[in-house]
């Protein structure tokens, strides 16, 4: 039986805080001006329904790891980020096509039910923000924050301890880091907090200043 989808809304975290001493700081007033972005609401009532139904059925772990899964292929196939988002593409060629990879990754029957049934109700674009908000809910079922860390470099053990420590100090919890490498980013960072991301990158401020210039 699919997943029923209910009005809760859980709210997204907040957090405030300071880093320095890897060539990184993020003050006050460049978190403010920071871009804030969250799961949309349909993601996160979606993301709470299967999250209630895998604990119902003892299987957080299982579906945590297929959502994970689901994540790494789309990273990682510009046709499946396609069948996502693609407006082009019919309810029905969506859910079969998702479904399809969904079996062939070997998800969990749950998690196959949970994809197919988004894409069903036209909500194939949102399955990333749902399985970024049920990371969210997993974690703070286990008392612990997610967040992840994305640098034009790769963060030393020392910054990654450090960082590890503010975050934690920040959010009031332990928290279960994560980093990732892009270059395109030039410098500065990329936070995600459960499904809050703070963009404080170099690259990022960069287009707002063009954005800026070619207004003015």
């Amino acid at each position: 039986m699919p997943p029923q989808v209910t009005e809760e809304v859980h709210p997204a975290p907040t957090f405030l805080f300071v880093l320095s001493g890897f060539a990184l700081q993020l003050t006050d007033d460049e978190l403010a001006a920071s871009t804030a972005k969250t799961a949309s609401e349909a993601a996160r009532r979606y993301a709470g329904a299967l999250f209630d139904l895998a604990k119902g059925k003892g299987e957080l772990a299982t579906v945590s790891a297929d959502l994970s899964t689901l994540e790494t292929l789309a990273a990682g196939s510009p046709e499946l980020s396609n069948a996502m988002s693609s407006p082009a593409i019919s309810r029905d060629d969506k859910v079969k096509a998702l479904v399809a990879i969904a079996e062939k990754a070997g998800l969990s029957k749950t998690t196959i039910g949970f994809v197919g049934t988004m894409a069903q109700n036209g909500r194939a674009s949102d399955l990333l923000g749902a399985s970024a908000h049920f990371d969210t809910l997993y974690a703070a079922e286990r008392g612990v924050k997610r967040a992840v860390a994305r640098t034009a470099k790769d963060m030393t053990a020392d910054q990654r301890t450090k960082l590890e420590a503010v975050l934690a100090k920040a959010v009031g919890s332990d928290v279960e880091l994560e980093t990732e490498v892009d270059p395109a980013l030039v410098g500065g960072i990329q936070l995600r907090i459960g499904s809050t991301l703070i963009d404080a990158s170099v690259a990022t401020k960069l287009d707002r200043m063009n954005t800026a210039m070619k207004g003015a």
